[in-house]
């Protein structure tokens, strides 16, 4: 049996953290393509619990193309709330909870306030209200948070799992395919070398989806049944910090030959 040890952060890493998002229907192809910068820094571990404080520093590079609506522009708008993050990592590597709630409500009723009187429309107010619910302080703000893109791909529990002749199999939730969570069976496959641990995985949806509301979302779409919800990847770790240097996901749902999305993101470090 193997384990990944688990290191606190003891310097800076700047990444580079990419989005590519394609869509592929009869009558159109579209494409999107995200680029931030994301700065995490270490600081000082508690003094009662142990427990290591991390800063993550969020800025948007580059966007190949304009929002084309509202409803994008108003949820890249709503998306600067999450630019700063404080969190309280557990000795396994994962968050424990975001720090500094307060502070993060304020910048959100900042934000909120701009948006609010920069839209018109009935369903302003009603995800305005909905997003008041996620960023309330409190217990549950962690869990909303962290499914965040970004630190659902970067805290996958990498250091709790413990490979059998280098395998490990385990249920992640995904989001940012389609509204609704998406809950994949995966199969890490570890690979041990000098200069990294390389985490390769692939998996296929375990059809937890609500099945009403992803139904009406496809239906959107295509009238085709859906096909296949599959996801590949790899995830590396530098074995000097410990902590991951690169990454590269792809997620596909296909639903006959009418209709096709494409997920991917990429992470490098510098």
């Amino acid at each position: 049996m193997n384990k990944i040890d688990y290191k606190p952060l003891e310097k800076p890493i700047n990444i580079l953290f990419k989005i590519e998002i394609a869509e592929k229907t009869t009558f159109k192809d579209e494409s999107i393509f995200k680029l931030f910068n994301i700065d995490i820094l270490p600081a000082k571990a508690s003094f009662w619990s142990g427990h290591q404080h991390i800063e993550i520093i969020r800025k948007q590079s580059l966007i190949d193309a304009l929002p084309d609506n509202d409803v994008d522009l108003f949820v890249q708008q709503i998306s600067a709330a999450l630019h700063q993050l404080t969190l309280k990592i557990g000795f396994n590597g994962m968050p424990l909870r975001v720090e500094k709630q307060n502070e993060l409500w304020q910048k959100w009723l900042a934000i909120r306030e701009n948006v609010a009187s920069s839209y018109t429309g009935d369903w302003i107010d009603s995800t305005l209200t909905a997003v008041d619910q996620k960023m309330l302080p409190g217990e549950v703000l962690t869990q909303q948070i962290k499914q965040d893109l970004f630190l659902n791909e970067y805290f996958r529990g990498v250091y709790d799992a413990t490979f059998v002749e280098n395998q490990f199999n385990r249920k992640r939730e995904v989001y940012g395919l389609c509204p609704f969570p998406i809950q994949f069976n995966e199969k890490w496959t570890l690979q041990i070398s000098a200069n990294q641990k390389l985490i390769k995985f692939s998996g296929n949806w375990t059809g937890n989806v609500d099945q009403p509301g992803f139904n009406n979302w496809l239906k959107t779409k295509t009238d085709s049944e859906l096909t296949e919800i599959s996801v590949e990847g790899f995830y590396r770790i530098d074995p000097i910090t410990g902590w991951c240097n690169a990454l590269e996901s792809t997620y596909l749902l296909v639903a006959s030959d009418s209709y096709k999305k494409t997920l991917k993101i990429t992470l490098t470090t510098n």
